[in-house]
């Protein structure tokens, strides 16, 4: 089926489920059972899980295998988030090349990017994302841009919100985004735009804070090296670093029958017959200053499979063993 099939499918579902949110964010609904509905998860029961020692073992174990493995190029190179960091906005640098940031297991989390509407159609704007589409994969990311967030939010009657921006846990859901990428972009003459960026980990609740930064988005001060190819790759660097705080994992969001749907699919790097385990509750690690640095998932709850693949972004699948999954369950994939 086509996208625009999967994106009809999916925003059908979310208005069935409309009922279950209030102001912008989930309440919990009637259990899984109906055909075609499944309750989305109170944003409570789903971020609020039992805080662990900052200093448990697992943190140890978990930083410094992931985010060794996430930094790293399939060309054993310098991440290009590490270049980037320190190359500044220099537009006279050298050409860095696009590597692959791998995750663990060639799974690619999604990352929404939103620019209000007023600013989305301006040359700046336009610039900058597609400077941040070229990246994304370098980064391991996948990237779902602002129309698309639009679509998801606007499609239903499931978020109080004027704008995407006041559903990052609806968004966490469907399309299934692993942070939100908010940019404010504002032209200031001669080919200059001030950029604002700030991110929201839409699953855990974190929010960063918001950086500025001064570009130049002439077209001769474009490609390799350039003011924008630099933030753009340092940005998405930044956010695959932040999202890896966690495994990938991916949620259901409704039932077709005794199926499932699945917010991710070819475009995450899921493939036919792949294996995902269903994840109640979890640990989540924090720093001393208490900022979530962590998680660790909870028992194994259930498998599920998927049968085939609706578009590139969305998957069914069937329940192999153990219960159902809710929205609110983490799904991992199963080495």
């Amino acid at each position: 089926m086509s996208d625009l099939l999967a994106k009809r499918l999916c925003s059908v579902a979310l208005s069935v489920l409309a009922v279950s949110f209030v102001g912008g964010c989930a309440t919990n609904g009637s259990p899984a059972g109906d055909e075609g509905q499944m309750p989305l998860a109170d944003s409570e029961a789903a971020f609020g899980y039992e805080q662990t020692e900052w200093s448990k073992p697992f943190w140890e174990r978990w930083m410094d295998d992931a985010r060794a493995q996430g930094r790293a190029s399939v060309t054993g190179g310098t991440a290009p988030a590490a270049a980037s960091a320190q190359a500044g906005s220099a537009a006279g640098s050298a050409a860095m090349p696009v590597a692959m940031r791998p995750d663990l297991d060639g799974l690619r989390p999604k990352l929404g990017v939103y620019i209000a509407a007023d600013q989305r159609d301006s040359l700046s704007a336009y610039r900058l994302m597609n400077t941040l589409d070229r990246y994304a994969a370098a980064n391991g990311l996948t990237l779902v841009k602002p129309n698309e967030l639009d679509e998801a939010v606007g499609g239903s009657d499931a978020c109080g919100a004027a704008t995407p921006m006041g559903c990052p846990e609806l968004l966490g859901i469907f399309p299934g985004i692993r942070a939100l990428l908010v940019l404010d972009v504002n032209a200031t003459g001669g080919g200059v735009a001030q950029v604002r960026a700030r991110m929201l980990d839409t699953d855990f609740g974190i929010e960063y804070d918001a950086v500025s930064t001064e570009l130049a988005l002439r077209a001769k001060t474009l490609g390799d090296g350039s003011d924008v190819t630099v933030w753009s790759d340092h940005v998405l660097g930044t956010a695959a670093d932040r999202i890896s705080i966690a495994p990938w994992f991916a949620h259901s969001f409704a039932l077709n029958g005794e199926d499932m749907y699945i917010n991710a699919g070819r475009s995450s790097g899921l493939e036919a017959d792949s294996t995902l385990a269903v994840h109640g509750e979890g640990s989540v690690v924090r720093s001393p200053a208490g900022r979530i640095i962590a998680w660790e998932p909870g028992p194994e709850e259930g498998r599920i499979r998927i049968k085939q693949f609706v578009g590139q972004n969305v998957a069914v699948a069937e329940q192999v063993s153990g219960r159902m999954p809710t929205p609110k369950d983490r799904l991992t994939l199963v080495k």
